[in-house]
């Protein structure tokens, strides 16, 4: 039997066997994982991030370089 372990609507922790005294978890398949949702007794996979490119993350890192040094002439 695994156990999940939530906090504010998000699995923690996955604890296979029983639950420690003290311990508080919903039942669980082995489908769930730390980082998934629950909510009303239902467990979910979070929406996939939407990932850019290497040239995407260059830029995107660049203009933050370039606000950053455009506020150290001021």
């Amino acid at each position: 039997m695994n156990f999940a372990i939530i906090e504010n609507g998000t699995v923690v922790n996955v604890i296979v066997g029983p639950l420690p005294d003290g311990v508080e978890g919903v039942l669980a398949n082995d489908s769930v994982s730390i980082g998934d949702n629950y909510s009303d007794g239902t467990f979910t996979k979070p929406k996939p991030t939407e990932s850019l490119t290497i040239d995407e993350q260059i830029a995107a890192l660049q203009a933050q370089i370039d606000a950053l040094e455009a506020l150290r002439d001021v």
